[in-house]
């Protein structure tokens, strides 16, 4: 056993990790534990917000419980990092206390964001590489502005829910550059908060923090927090970074033309690149990477993990742990051939097109002649796999569109790649090696490789990635799968392309 530990915190959309991991890479313990947002009376149905009290305890008894687990003793927890979903933000007064809190599933700021894409769309899209503005901190701003003016001139600081989390264990307002580039506010050509958005958007000034890159130390734990999460006064805090980013570095996707897919509740599929690359259709986002000098072109397939944890629900009930599940879903779509029997599934995952958004038509196709009495669920479960492996497929080929570039490898994480079964399906329909990380946690991972740098384990991170990498399975494609998967993709967008004419919208 090492007497050196990292502590890596993940803040992400329905739920809080907490995990002890050791200098090699090895999860040592961990903690989780669902989460769930308030939705003010008065801002129904679009409003959510969660209680920074709430939250903050949460992760406190997270961080204890990971501690315990291990077992080690606080002491020799030498650094701590954080990371959180993308597009939330927290805004605080000047002394520190919180005004707002909320998620990246906050859409308040619905007509805020179109009166700003109505107007400055296009050059917003140009600095920060993210559109529709609805997600984003300027929106937001606007909405206070408008709506609470009281609570809008109190603000002093508004941080990514990581950089909060930062703040919370050290007392330090800093905001690192990939969580922040993904709020809108940071133009991310110069790497720097965009003066021009402050201007044209009439936002505050100078409530914007300073930026600093990924695994930096800024800070340490502060004896309140110490108190709070049974942590050691004068840790090392380290700041880390938004969670799909970290999710890149946890995988070892560092290079032009490398994709990582991190296949959690979504599906983002991120393209490195040497340099802030721009859809010139405003389909696809662009942000940084937490690696220096690397960005990521984005093409997400949307809803994934989640849509496909509705259907193992809705068969097998909610009896059943998520594990059993997932075990019994890949057992029976192993028993089907490609194609899934005729069926084909819309229950989620798709093309990104960030350009128009728009509800579509979905569910599942059928062959119904002569009769559908041949179809069981384990077609619709294959149908499902099969409909997030074209997803990913049609994602990639964005990216290749866009960027120039080939897609050189892939790599996948996240929950949803610890089906083998769903892993070799999406080699075979990309007709490439897919690189496997079986373990859920590469965000976490991507984590403690920041700390490591901050602690000064590691000189840089790429460094503690070469380290601390776990080891991947290597998927290779079927010849004759892959030839199948071609007619089935075709089929498949196709009909994606009829349900949206049908949708009529």
């Amino acid at each position: 056993m090492s007497d050196r530990y990292l502590l890596a915190v993940d803040a992400g959309s329905s739920g809080g990790h907490s995990l002890i991991i050791d200098l090699q890479g090895h999860v040592v313990s961990s903690a989780y534990r669902e989460w769930t947002y308030d939705t003010p009376a008065e801002l129904a149905p679009l409003g959510k917000e969660f209680d920074p009290e709430q939250f903050w305890e949460i992760i406190c008894q997270l961080i204890g419980e990971a501690i315990t687990r291990a077992p080690i003793a606080s002491c020799e927890v030498i650094a701590v990092s954080a990371a959180s979903q993308r597009q939330g933000v927290v805004f605080l007064d000047k002394d520190g206390h919180e005004l707002y809190a909320g998620p990246n599933v906050d859409v308040r700021a619905l007509f805020e964001g179109l009166s700003i894409d109505g107007e400055f769309g296009n050059e917003v899209y140009q600095i920060t590489g993210h559109t529709p503005s609805l997600l984003g901190a300027p929106a937001k701003l606007r909405w206070f502005k408008n709506n609470r003016p009281h609570v809008y001139q109190r603000i002093a600081t508004t941080l990514s829910i990581s950089d909060w989390i930062i703040y919370r264990l050290s007392g330090e307002r800093v905001g690192d550059v990939s969580s922040e580039s993904e709020v809108g506010l940071v133009d991310i050509h110069e790497l720097i908060w965009s003066q021009r958005l402050v201007e044209m958007l009439q936002l505050p000034q100078g409530i914007y923090p300073e930026i600093v890159s990924p695994g930096t130390r800024v800070g340490a734990v502060t004896a309140a927090t110490a108190e709070q999460t049974g942590l050691t006064p004068g840790t090392a805090v380290v700041i880390g970074g938004a969670d799909t980013q970290c999710g890149l570095l946890g995988m070892g996707v560092k290079d032009e033309g490398h994709v990582g897919i991190v296949a959690g509740w979504s599906a983002p599929v991120q393209m490195v690149t040497t340099q802030p690359t721009i859809d010139s259709r405003g389909r696809l986002w662009t942000g940084c990477h937490v690696l220096p000098g690397r960005w990521i072109l984005e093409s997400n397939a949307g809803e994934s993990g989640g849509a496909y944890r509705w259907l193992g629900e809705v068969i097998f009930g909610r009896s059943n742990t998520a594990e059993d599940i997932y075990a019994l879903m890949d057992e029976l779509a192993q028993e089907v051939a490609p194609g899934a029997a005729g069926v084909l599934a819309f229950i989620g995952p798709r093309a990104m097109d960030m350009s128009c958004l728009r509800p579509s038509l979905g569910g599942f196709i059928l062959p119904v002649t002569p009769s559908v009495a041949h179809i069981e669920r384990k077609h619709l479960i294959r149908a499902a796999q099969e409909n997030l492996c074209f997803a990913l497929k049609i994602n990639c080929a964005q990216l290749e569109e866009v960027s120039g570039l080939r897609v050189k490898e892939v790599s996948i994480g996240g929950g949803l790649a610890r089906s083998r079964s769903l892993v070799q399906m999406l080699s075979d329909t990309l007709g490439m090696p897919v690189a496997s990380f079986d373990m859920p946690q590469v965000t976490s991972l991507g984590i403690a490789m920041c700390a490591a740098t901050g602690s000064g384990i590691h000189p840089d991170l790429e460094q503690a990635m070469e380290a601390m990498r776990p080891k991947s399975i290597l998927f290779e494609p079927d010849p004759k799968r892959s030839q199948e998967y071609t007619e089935c993709y075709r089929k498949w967008l196709s009909t994606a392309k009829w349900l949206e004419d049908l949708s009529g919208v």
